[in-house]
């Protein structure tokens, strides 16, 4: 496996491991598996780590690529400063181990998807790329790159169909023989019994509501507080509480929840948890409510379900996968204040822990990593067998 960005501010390895849950966990499966597993990332510093039977490659870039990264980031910032920092030594080592099969991660992380398509090419070695976000280039030399890289690649994982299509009619050459669909993704969290959790983190309501996604123009939060607007007349002692990332409609939400007297002492802004607390705050709510108008993949609604908190969201592709249509959830159209309201009021109390109990067992079968491993898995194979040697 290859992990080709990382962030300036991790520099130390064991904080990155902590940082993203799937560089632990979806290696950690695959060798349940019986794989051997190497993860080679693109970091900071030089570092080694085993975890069980996967061994960890910590590889910084040369010196003189860094300082040539930083100049191009600072001239181009749209992306961050590893884009920019060719992974060569990486490669090198990548080249030595001769891997069966590369799993890489960024579709659009196009300078070092070419280093290392050039390392599987010469290796015959089928190269799996998972997409984490992005859209095919517009400038003619990004879409050479692309082009130059999709020719090397043995499949892509998408999340949805949706997200397939936009690649594979953006004229980059992309095959749908080359497609598969598997999830971005996963949750580590396990759900924790209410009570316990509750009291951990001091959430109250009949039912308890939670949003868990940046006040963004994106996450459209505002059509979340007009359903929940809505929520309130029908269930007076609900609450909704508001964990977000980024603030930038702060201003917004507080002054539409300041408008409303029924949302004053009913909704509770409480800005950034700490990542180890999520769980118990998943755990402590009985419906998750997010009014996305698109996502590349969602992994509030993953963690949420992981916790048996029963998603009520936006109908949109990514979603409606992860909900199966609507069967463990519900869906409303984006947009609609009124349709989340009443996709939410239509779960009685006596269906709401059995729905939540569904959800659960759903996630451990089709979501969780050990899915997603099962999911990969079948996607080598199939590589492997028809890759060219």
């Amino acid at each position: 496996m290859v992990m080709p960005f990382h962030s300036p501010e991790v520099s130390d390895p064991d904080a990155m491991l902590a940082r993203y849950p799937i560089l632990r966990l979806l290696p950690a499966q695959l060798a349940a598996l019986g794989h051997p597993v190497t993860v080679l990332v693109h970091a900071a510093v030089d570092a080694r780590r085993e975890q069980g039977n996967v061994c960890y490659e910590f590889i910084r870039p040369q010196r003189f690529t860094v300082v040539f990264g930083n100049v191009i980031h600072r001239w181009k910032p749209r992306y961050g400063p590893a884009y920019y920092q060719p992974a060569t030594r990486l490669a090198r080592r990548l080249q030595r181990l001769h891997p069966e099969v590369v799993h890489f991660f960024g579709l659009t992380m196009d300078i070092q998807l070419a280093i290392v398509a050039r390392v599987t090419e010469r290796l015959k070695a089928p190269l799996v790329v998972h997409y984490h976000g992005g859209v095919p280039g517009q400038s003619r030399r990004l879409r050479l790159l692309q082009r130059h890289n999709v020719k090397r690649i043995s499949r892509v994982l998408f999340t949805t169909g949706v997200q397939a299509e936009m690649w594979l009619s953006g004229g980059l050459g992309l095959q749908r023989q080359q497609i598969a669909l598997v999830l971005e993704t996963s949750s580590p969290f396990q759900q924790i019994d209410k009570d316990t959790a509750r009291q951990r983190t001091g959430m109250h309501g009949d039912p308890v509501y939670l949003s868990a996604g940046r006040l963004n123009e994106v996450k459209d939060p505002l059509t979340m507080l007009g359903g929940f607007v809505r929520i309130r007349e029908s269930q007076p002692r609900a609450r909704l509480y508001l964990h977000y990332l980024s603030d930038e409609m702060l201003e917004e939400v507080q002054a539409f929840i300041e408008q409303r007297s029924q949302l004053r002492d009913a909704v509770e802004l409480r800005g950034r948890a700490p990542w180890d607390e999520m769980g118990a705050i998943y755990s402590s709510a009985d419906f998750l409510l997010q009014a996305s108008r698109r996502e590349w993949s969602g992994l509030a609604i993953l963690e949420a379900m992981s916790c048996g908190c029963i998603p009520v969201v936006s109908h949109i592709p990514a979603f409606e996968i992860m909900t199966s249509g609507g069967q463990f959830g519900r869906l409303f159209k984006p947009g609609d204040a009124d349709g989340l309201a009443s996709a939410a009021l239509e779960i009685s109390s006596e269906e709401r822990l059995q729905l939540s109990e569904a959800i659960r067992l759903h996630f451990e079968d089709k979501l969780s990593f050990q899915a997603l491993a099962n999911d990969v898995e079948r996607v080598y194979l199939d590589a492997a067998k028809t890759h060219p040697t």
